[in-house]
């Protein structure tokens, strides 16, 4: 009997099918958040256009997007991971491990919840809200995280601004990543087809 694309779960994670390793833990993190993407997209695809599910539809796929300009926000700041000035900020007892821990764990959840939405949808179901208690916690938690991470970034920059120019690169990709998560929390505070 053929499996109703609906019950075909997402791809595994990196953690089930590779070992983890320090060197690679938040690489493998990254390669997850883009496969848990590309599979939101497909099931928001597989959606019917159907006129009572536009809105709800458009409102998911801007979810999406926020989602993965996030990823890409990521995918910037950990491109600085093996430079040599920032191994103390990447090391994972640091405030920015704790930080991309917590956004990569968080983004897995909200793309489940946003999949469920789709599913929903295709299934002409009530589309149900995003609880805004947990967007508020949510969006507390990171505060406070960044917060944390903001005081670490203080105490390891180097204090002559001579020194402190090569942070610059990775000071604006720190900022689109706050930004990121900022805009997806404030995108979700809004019920789908509003």
């Amino acid at each position: 009997m053929p499996t109703s694309q609906s019950s075909i779960p997402p791809p595994p994670s990196s953690r089930r099918r590779l070992p983890a390793t320090e060197a690679t833990f938040f690489e493998d993190l990254f390669l997850d958040l883009t496969l848990r993407i590309e599979w939101l997209t497909q099931v928001l695809d597989s959606v019917p256009e159907r006129d009572a599910a536009q809105a709800a539809l458009a409102t998911l796929r801007g979810f999406a997007k926020a989602l993965t300009d996030l990823g890409k926000a990521l995918e910037n700041v950990q491109s600085h991971a093996k430079e040599a000035r920032f191994a103390e900020l990447f090391s994972f007892d640091g405030a920015l491990a704790a930080y991309l821990s917590r956004l990569y764990a968080w983004s897995e959840e909200i793309a489940s919840e946003f999949e469920a939405l789709a599913v929903g949808l295709r299934k002409q179901q009530p589309v149900w809200m995003l609880s805004h208690k947990k967007v508020d916690a949510s969006f507390a938690h990171f505060y406070a995280l960044s917060e944390a991470l903001r005081k670490e970034l203080a105490r390891l920059r180097p204090a002559v601004a001579s020194d402190a120019a090569p942070w610059a690169p990775f000071d604006a990709h720190l900022d689109e990543l706050l930004w990121a998560t900022e805009w997806l929390h404030l995108s979700m505070a809004k019920r789908p087809g509003t």
